[in-house]
C-alpha cells in the first residue's frame, strides 16, 4: 500500500538537534558536523567545552565561531519559519540510517482511535457508560477511562477475558513501519492566538509518498471470535476525519488552514491523522464527549485544561491549536490500497 502526506508530520523519538548541531541561513536549515567543528576549534587553541557552554546557553551562535559553515556541512533541509525559530532545538522526527519514516505503531494508534470512535458514534450506550463512570469513581484518570472503554470495544467477545490485552482484536491488525520518505523541512510550529510561543519539528513535507503494508490476520480474529475488515477501517476513519475537520473548522484557524482541513477531505484513500501537534480532538472520542451537558464537570474531574502550577482551569478546552509558520495543519496522511 501507498502513504501519503497531505500535510507536514512529525513523529518525535523524543531526542533533539541542539544550537551546536546546526545553523539557520537563506531558508534552509544547515546540519553541520560537529566533530569536525571541535577540531577545527582545537585546532585554533580554543577552549571546545567553555565554546560548547556558551552555544548552550545563547551567548554564543555556531555562526559566530564558523566564519564559513558550509566547510562544515553534512547536509541541509528546507526551513519555513521566521526569526524567532533561530536558537531554539529543533524536534527530531524518528530516523533509520538517517531516514525518516512513520512507525507502524502510529498509524495503528490512530486506525484505533478512529474504530474506538466510530463504536462510540453508534452506539449511544458507551458515551453513557463513559459519563457514569467518570462520575461513580473517586481516583481517576483519562487512561483508566480509556483502558476500561476500549476493553468494552475491542475485547467484546463473550467468552474471552476482556481485562486481557492478549484478547484484543487489534492483535490481529498488522501493520509495517513504512519505507523511509524523501522530503524533509524543518517548520517552526506556531500556537494559534498565543503569541511568541514556538517550536522547531523536523518533519515529512506534504506532498511525499512511501510504501506500508497492512495486513487483517483472519486467523487470529477467528482465535479471538472478533469482526474486523478493510471496509470497516475504512469508513470510521472517513467518518472521524469528516468529524475532526468539521470540530476544527469552528476553532478560529487562519483561512489557509482551513482551506487545508477541506483538502484533506478531498484525498483518495483511507485519511488519518497522527504524529505530535495533532491536538486532543484528534486523538480521543472528545468531539462525542464535548457535546454532553456533563462534559465540563467530568474534563475537571479528570483535570484536563489544568492550567500550570494548579492555577485552576482553562475557561475553553482545549485550548492549544498548533500550525506550521505557513498555516498547515499538522499529521494528515492517507493510506491508498
Amino acid at each position: 500500500m501507498k502513504i501519503e502526506t497531505l500535510s507536514p508530520v512529525h513523529v518525535g523519538d523524543g531526542d533533539k538537534y541542539t544550537a551546536m548541531d546546526f545553523v539557520i541561513e537563506d531558508g534552509k536549515v544547515i546540519f553541520l558536523d560537529i566533530l569536525t567543528v571541535f577540531q577545527e576549534l582545537d585546532r585554533r587553541g580554543e577552549d571546545v567545552m567553555e565554546v560548547a557552554e556558551d552555544i548552550g546557553s545563547g551567548r554564543l551562535r555556531m555562526e559566530d565561531i564558523v566564519d564559513d559553515v558550509h566547510e562544515f556541512k553534512q547536509r541541509e533541509v528546507r526551513f519555513v519559519g521566521g526569526e524567532r525559530g533561530r536558537g531554539k532545538e529543533i524536534m527530531k522526527h524518528i530516523q533509520s540510517t538517517g531516514r525518516l519514516y512513520i512507525p507502524g505503531s502510529s498509524i495503528k494508534g490512530a486506525i484505533r482511535t478512529a474504530l474506538l470512535w466510530k463504536a462510540v458514534k453508534d452506539d449511544e450506550r458507551l458515551i453513557d457508560w463513559v459519563i457514569q463512570y467518570t462520575k461513580r469513581e473517586e481516583k481517576i484518570n483519562t487512561k483508566k477511562v480509556d483502558d476500561k472503554l476500549e476493553a468494552k470495544v475491542f475485547r467484546s467477545s463473550k467468552r474471552l477475558n476482556k481485562d486481557d490485552p492478549k484478547n484484543d482484536m487489534l492483535r490481529a491488525l498488522r501493520i509495517t513501519d513504512t519505507t523511509p520518505f524523501t522530503q524533509s523541512t524543518v517548520y517552526e510550529i506556531k500556537f494559534v492566538n498565543m503569541r511568541g510561543f514556538t517550536d522547531l519539528a523536523e518533519c515529512i513535507d506534504a506532498g511525499d509518498s512511501a510504501d506500508v503494508e497492512i495486513d487483517i490476520d483472519e486467523y487470529t480474529l477467528s482465535v479471538l471470535d472478533q469482526r474486523l475488515d478493510f471496509d470497516d477501517v475504512k469508513e470510521a476513519a472517513r467518518e472521524f476525519a469528516e468529524e475532526i475537520v468539521k470540530t476544527e473548522m469552528e476553532r478560529g484557524y487562519p483561512e489557509r488552514t482551513k482551506n487545508e482541513f477541506k483538502n484533506v477531505l478531498r484525498s483518495k484513500g483511507l485519511p488519518l491523522r497522527i504524529g505530535w501537534g495533532i491536538g486532543w480532538f484528534s486523538t480521543t472520542i472528545g468531539t462525542l464527549l464535548i457535546t454532553k451537558p456533563e462534559f465540563e464537570s467530568i474534563r475537571r474531574k479528570l483535570k484536563l485544561g489544568r492550567r500550570p502550577r494548579g492555577r485552576g482551569f482553562s475557561r475553553n478546552f482545549p485550548v492549544t491549536r498548533r500550525i506550521t509558520w505557513d498555516n498547515k495543519p499538522l499529521g494528515w496522511i492517507a493510506i491508498h490500497g
